[in-house]
């Protein structure tokens, strides 16, 4: 239904979305009925009132997720993309149906239609037995990494690296005083983990995330001192805060949130190349071996698999990257079952060199505009707001990714 043309394109979807329109519109009971058919288990129906809170809090997030998006490109291209106020101002489903039939205008009945299938998205991905147990699988990975990894680290000491990027732009100098005045610093928990018969890990940091919560680190360039800290994302919207998962749908093109791999993702820096294949050979013996691990790309060794990442990976982006499938049973006699954790392994320098504030800034501009070249003519196709409007906004992009 981001289709502008769906109903053309579609029309055994059209019809049965119109009979719906016709049966919810001839009172409260028939429009509570299609809602509980939307919503809940045929055999736990609820009430008006409550169906309508329901429905509209996915909206109300429609309306703060758009706006978040929106906040992503040049302030003085945002009026032009922006919803419009009737869209805006209607939380009901059945008010929206209306305007996607019989709203003044292409653009009204395309957003109309986008709110509702959006909200849709956000139903789905809060209903997914995946992202319902996230947190939960979460723990028991960190729970297993404490068990059979951490109870192995011998010394856990603060660091502080002071480094500079060479002229090229590729090497790194670090050390643990500061010798320029330009150097940058940054702060690590270095831990060291040795595993029985081979060369110790130096951990510099672990992380794990679970992506309705929290999102990668980002600094602001001139500070005393570094750290990596996570933040929260998509605040204003409900608690949910799909917006990530929904953002990867979109951009993929997929339906189902269960097709998106990298609801929980781990991180770990240590200190070389040969640590990092170290690392993974532990990782193996915990978590089943290589027939665990999938898709795996290791841009650090052989970089010429870096086609095989996003489009969002720099040049310069070196990791070692799987989805690993992780063995759970669940509490009771219930059957076993596999959940993903994409695991990312990263050398100290291969880290530094990207987060350096020489090229930081416009690395993270370049990833903005890959990631909205994705999104905006999904969600705000050409054919409804123009292609001056959406070439423009790209190009602005382009502008400040060249800055």
């Amino acid at each position: 239904m981001l289709d502008p043309r769906f109903f053309e394109r579609d029309p055994a979807s059209a019809r049965a979305l119109a009979r719906a329109y016709v049966q919810m519109s001839r009172g409260d009971d028939d429009y509570n009925t299609a809602l509980n058919r939307l919503l809940n288990p045929f055999e736990r129906p609820r009430s008006l009132a409550d169906n309508l809170e329901a429905s509209r809090r996915y909206l109300v997030d429609v309306n703060a997720y758009l706006a978040e998006v929106l906040d992503l490109i040049p302030h003085d291209m945002r009026k032009f993309l922006a919803m419009d106020a009737e869209v805006a101002a209607l939380n009901d489903a059945l008010g929206l149906l209306d305007l996607a039939f019989r709203g003044d205008g292409a653009r009204v009945r395309f957003e109309a239609q986008r709110k509702l299938y959006l909200a849709k998205l956000l139903f789905d991905i809060d209903h997914d037995p995946g992202v319902q147990m996230g947190p939960l699988h979460k723990a028991y990975f960190e729970d297993l990494l404490v068990k059979a990894f951490w109870s192995k680290a011998t010394r856990v000491k603060p660091i502080d690296l002071f480094f500079e990027l060479a002229d090229d732009g590729m090497h790194i100098t670090t050390r643990t005083r500061r010798a320029r005045f330009d150097d940058e610093k940054w702060s690590f928990h270095l831990a060291r983990v040795r595993w029985p018969g081979r060369r110790p890990i130096h951990v510099y940091h672990y992380g794990c995330r679970f992506k309705r919560e929290m999102a990668p680190f980002q600094y602001t360039s001139g500070e005393a001192e570094y750290r990596i800290e996570e933040r929260p994302i998509w605040e204003t919207l409900h608690e949910r805060r799909s917006g990530s998962i929904l953002s990867k749908m979109i951009r993929k093109g997929e339906v189902h949130p269960r097709k998106i791999q990298d609801i929980i993702g781990s991180m770990f820096i240590v200190k070389d190349e040969p640590e990092v294949e170290t690392l993974q050979d532990t990782l193996y013996d915990i978590f089943g071996g290589p027939l665990h691990w999938k898709d795996r790309v290791n841009t650090i060794r052989f970089p010429e698999e870096r086609d095989r990442l996003n489009t969002h990976s720099g040049d310069g982006y070196e990791v070692l990257k799987s989805d690993v499938d992780v063995v759970y049973a669940p509490a009771g006699n219930q059957r076993p079952y596999i959940f993903s954790v994409e695991v990312q392994i990263y050398t100290i320098e291969g880290f530094l060199r990207t987060v350096h504030s020489r090229h930081y800034a416009s690395h993270q501009r370049l990833k903005l505009r890959q990631f909205l070249e994705a999104l905006l003519p999904r969600l705000f196709p050409v054919s409804v707001y123009g292609d001056k409007t959406i070439l423009n906004c790209l190009r602005r992009l382009e502008e400040t990714v060249a800055v």
